[in-house]
């Protein structure tokens, strides 16, 4: 298990924490978009695991349509980060 996940967990508790103490500082979006993060990362690694256990593959890298799978999660929730972004913005 990597480390890293530690201080996005922190970063999730001091922004959400930010969200309630003044929700126009962040758009409710942005904030579901940071969230939805985490289930990118259990996403991938519950197929990498099934990339590398199950199929016997060295990585998930080795099988596109898997890999492929899990970077279009990434992609929307970067794009959910980005629409709150925006619409925060618009909204100033």
């Amino acid at each position: 298990m990597t480390f890293s996940i530690f201080p996005y967990l922190f970063f999730l508790y001091c922004i959400y924490k930010i969200y309630k103490l003044d929700s126009s500082l962040i758009n409710k979006t942005t904030l579901i978009g940071f969230f939805s993060l985490i289930g990118f990362v259990l996403f991938t690694a519950g197929t990498g695991y099934y990339a590398v256990m199950i199929l016997g593959e060295p990585g998930l890298g080795h099988i596109d349509w898997l890999h492929g799978l899990s970077e279009f999660g990434l992609t929307i929730t970067n794009f959910i980060i980005v629409l709150g972004l925006k619409r925060h913005l618009d909204r100033l």
